[in-house]
């Protein structure tokens, strides 16, 4: 399944306990055509980072703050700054309830 859609972890922990996923949105990596071996600097990058957003999902994490800090190593560089083609990020929540089934 692309994206992840529809997965859920193989055991909740138990009854009312929460699960947290990241999920994150990036721009597709393109080699850049007018790149020039040698020539290091803004106006020369590798890559260019174009085309329809797509969502990437980690986890299942126990606690919000691993699920918070997932989203700052996927969506932050080394210097604070947003990641190279990364659009945007969210934490999703999953509950446990139950129901009666006849």
């Amino acid at each position: 399944m692309a994206g992840g859609e529809g997965l859920m972890a193989r055991q909740m922990v138990s009854d009312d306990h929460e699960l947290y996923r990241v999920i994150v949105v990036r721009l597709p990596q393109k080699e850049n055509p007018n790149w020039q071996r040698g020539l290091i600097g803004p106006g020369n990058p590798r890559f260019v980072y174009e085309g329809k957003p797509f969502e990437s999902t980690y986890g299942p994490y126990n606690s919000i703050g691993a699920a918070r800090g997932q989203l700052t190593f996927r969506t932050l560089d080394a210097y604070g700054e947003p990641a190279r083609g990364v659009v945007g990020g969210r934490i999703q929540k999953a509950t446990t309830t139950w129901e009666d089934v006849r």
